[in-house]
């Protein structure tokens, strides 16, 4: 069976992929078995099975399975990088920015549960033998420091501050609703967006 042959992934279903194009269907199956059974079921030897390539054939695009991980999280936050901005495009007020970019935060992380936790899994940790994947994981970061960063008379060392403490907020607000520790709806919201509101308000004096 040749590489423009459909494939059988780890859920089952067929894969397919043209000649070069291995890399993206390595990268689609590894999600594909991260969501099916976790990260200690993502291997290499597992990807050659589920693509149907030789199992020589994924480490011609991963040296291992550090940088498996590096690639399927860099991927991650790529994509909650691309959410987040498309949910704040046309808010100009920057309390409605911040707003709309934790709200998709929130719900890129609680929608990709096992994704999300392994673009911050402690074995990915230290970035510095993963030099794009840093990159790309301040994404989210910068986004939420470019709107403060644009506010009149912004202080350069407060709007570092401020970036941390909002940021803190959205990811500590994510990993309690992924983790069942927090129900909204006890608080008078039935939404996460509306979740969101309310507790941005406390930042409300330093957003305006």
């Amino acid at each position: 069976m040749n590489q423009n042959s459909a494939r059988e992934t780890a859920c089952g279903k067929k894969l397919k992929y043209h000649h070069g194009a291995l890399r993206p269907a390595l990268l689609e199956a590894a999600e594909k078995i991260l969501l099916e059974d976790g990260i200690d079921a993502l291997s290499l030897r597992a990807l050659a099975r589920a693509t149907g390539v030789t199992q020589a054939a994924p480490y011609s695009h991963f040296r291992d399975k550090d940088e498996l991980l590096a690639a399927v999280a860099e991927q991650g936050f790529q994509r909650l990088a691309l959410a987040m901005v498309e949910s704040a495009t046309g808010q100009t007020a920057a309390r409605a920015r911040i707003e709309r970019l934790i709200t998709a935060y929130i719900r890129f992380a609680v929608g990709n549960d096992q994704l999300f936790r392994l673009m911050f899994s402690p074995a990915l940790s230290d970035m510095r033998n993963h030099p794009t994947l840093a990159m790309t994981a301040g994404k989210s970061y910068a986004l939420i420091s470019a709107v403060l960063a644009k506010r009149e008379n912004a202080d350069p060392e407060e709007t570092r501050f401020q970036t941390l403490a909002i940021w803190s907020l959205c990811h500590g607000l994510a990993q309690l609703i992924m983790d069942d520790r927090v129900n909204i709806e006890q608080f008078g919201t039935a939404d996460i967006a509306g979740f969101v509101r309310r507790a941005v308000g406390l930042f409300a004096a330093q957003l305006a």
